[in-house]
């Protein structure tokens, strides 16, 4: 039994020679039908991936591009907000002023008319009161012509005119 164990643990020329030889048919053969195959293979597949990197790197800078873009365009809005806003409120104040304006204007107008028509009624109180004046003077004068007149009449025609003005006003 020793025998056997030792021809496998054993180096033969013969059998080193012959696996050498079966190893360097083995490769030709591979090489000669399957190598170009799987060169072709790896190389599809290195295609491939460099496609899907560039693919990647071109997205991620549209992405960049996109980003940079949103920003700008959000900044852009911001600030047009923001005239927006200060042109409202400019806009506002100005309105406010011109509507304040606008109405003093219109009290002052008010008050003048008022005045005006105070003035007109004053003045139309005076003529009818200088009217009424005039009218009992004539009444006076009237009775006064038609009766003699002693010192106590001219006193009670006096009184009368007085009362009677005073009555009128």
């Amino acid at each position: 039994m020793s025998t056997v164990y030792q021809s496998l643990v054993a180096v033969e020329p013969i059998t080193l020679i012959c696996t050498i030889c079966n190893l360097l048919i083995q490769m030709l053969i591979v090489k000669k039908f399957f190598l170009d195959k799987i060169k072709a293979v790896l190389d599809e597949r290195r295609k491939a991936a460099d496609e899907q990197i560039q693919a990647a790197q071109t997205a991620r800078e549209e992405a960049e591009t996109m980003k940079a873009e949103y920003e700008q365009n959000m900044a852009d809005a911001k600030a047009k907000a923001n005239e927006i806003l200060a042109n409202a409120q400019k806009t506002a104040a100005a309105r406010s002023e011109e509507l304040v304006g606008e109405a003093q204007a219109q009290a002052a107008q008010i008050r003048q008319q008022a005045e005006a028509d105070i003035q007109q009624e004053k003045k139309k109180a005076v003529n009818d009161l200088k009217n009424e004046i005039g009218g009992i003077a004539m009444e006076i004068a009237s009775k006064v012509v038609e009766r003699e007149i002693n010192e106590k009449d001219h006193q009670d025609l006096i009184d009368e005119f007085i009362q009677n003005v005073g009555e009128a006003s």
